[in-house]
């Protein structure tokens, strides 16, 4: 009982200043906080190890630093698929629209383009042509896009 109530004391006294560490180290909050948990896991089944220790606290922390690094080796070592190759992959038929699950913070062109994209399968050229732009102009301007749609779907 001495080791649970040892281990509920160091969350309470810790877990926002490691959850804010995670997050001013890139991971979002839903990250930092899934990493935060994995350190207090791993505090408690070292539990005994970790009372003994001179300071828990920078335990915890240096725990959290090694899961981070951890984690960032495997995400650089998996094969991803980008967001453009994403809609190849989906089903052919959808439940809904894909304007009905964009954010609804994403305006109305930016929302359009990235239908013509993924629901509209148009290639950068015919956009570029139907927007009066460049194809170089046009691909940058769908890559600000999603940059702008991840932004709103971590939030």
């Amino acid at each position: 009982m001495i080791e649970k109530e040892f281990i509920h004391q160091l969350y309470i006294e810790n877990y926002n200043t490691l959850a804010r560490i995670a997050r001013n180290l890139g991971k979002s909050w839903m990250d930092a906080e899934d990493l935060v948990q994995d350190v207090f896991v791993i505090a408690a089944h070292k539990c005994p190890e970790l009372m003994k220790h001179k300071n828990p606290r920078a335990w915890l922390v240096t725990t959290l630093h090694n899961l981070i690094k951890n984690n960032n080796r495997l995400y650089t070592n998996k094969l991803s698929v980008s967001l453009e190759d994403l809609g190849d992959l989906a089903a052919p038929e959808r439940a809904e629209p894909l304007s009905h699950v964009l954010p609804s913070q994403l305006p109305a062109g930016d929302k359009e383009i990235l239908i013509w994209k993924y629901e509209k399968k148009m290639d950068y050229r015919e956009m570029s042509e139907t927007l009066g732009i460049s194809e170089a102009a046009c691909r940058i301007k769908v890559s600000r896009i999603l940059k702008k749609y991840r932004r709103l779907m971590e939030e």
